[in-house]
């Protein structure tokens, strides 16, 4: 049967890329699930992307168990490397090219500091990551760059961003969070370069909803994994619920 060569594309060639990253990495995935009801209200009228509430709920989670801001990097010899702070990746779908779209690309938008910042402003930052052009945004121009490079220089600059310790947080960020919740579904086996990947199913109308942490066992235990979702739970349900409800009111 003849068909046709389709070429790869820029975003899919970083897509390629990750994943042959992440062969090297040893993962760990939970599954628990966890009940948000009391979220799902103030969120709506507050009008806050859930990756945002969750971002910030990990990060608060991370400010108290460091394991979760810790890296295993090569240069210029294998050791763990901490931050102080947490940088998220949320996983964005856009179209591309953007002037006639051929296809839905995925790019990596960072929120910096969750933690320490307001919902409102990690809102904002998220809704531009999705509708400003992409060529004005610098984390989508600065993976893009990588990815027009030949493949040999692609595979040294994703390898050297990924094993230097100060550089992780600023291209790939220390954790990540992909959401399909919304499209009725939820990543099972994945394929990351961070330490922790979070990932989440649709929220019932109870509240309950499946967490997925995927974690680089060479960083992390299963127990600190299961500690981090049980924490997870009390943070979304605690000071995460308290802003929201100051957003909405």
């Amino acid at each position: 049967m003849k068909g046709r060569m389709v070429a790869l594309s820029r975003p899919r060639r970083l897509l390629t890329d990750l994943s042959h990253a992440s062969l090297g990495y040893p993962r760990a995935t939970l599954l628990t699930r966890i009940n948000v009801h009391a979220l799902v209200a103030p969120r709506a009228l507050a009008g806050i992307p859930w990756p945002v509430v969750f971002a910030k709920a990990f990060d608060l989670v991370a400010q108290t168990m460091p394991e979760l801001r810790r890296v295993y990097v090569k240069l210029p010899w294998p050791h763990l490397y901490e931050l102080p702070k947490s940088v998220a990746s949320i996983i964005i779908e856009r179209d591309w090219p953007e002037d006639s779209p051929v296809e839905k690309a995925l790019f990596l938008g960072r929120l910096k500091d969750p933690a320490s910042t307001d919902l409102a402003i990690l809102a904002a930052t998220m809704r531009r990551y999705k509708t400003d052009p992409i060529d004005r945004i610098a984390d989508f121009r600065r993976i893009l760059m990588l990815a027009g490079l030949p493949l040999p220089l692609r595979r040294l600059g994703m390898w050297l961003a990924l094993n230097l310790g100060r550089q992780v947080p600023n291209y790939f960020g220390t954790f990540a969070i992909s959401a399909l919740g919304s499209h009725g579904a939820a990543i099972v086996d994945t394929i990351p370069v961070w330490t922790s990947f979070l990932n989440y199913g649709p929220i019932a109308a109870d509240g309950g909803v499946d967490i997925y942490l995927s974690v680089d066992h060479r960083v992390m235990d299963g127990g600190h994994a299961a500690r981090a979702v049980t924490a997870l739970q009390a943070t979304l349900n605690g000071p995460v619920l308290a802003e929201l409800r100051v957003l909405a009111g």
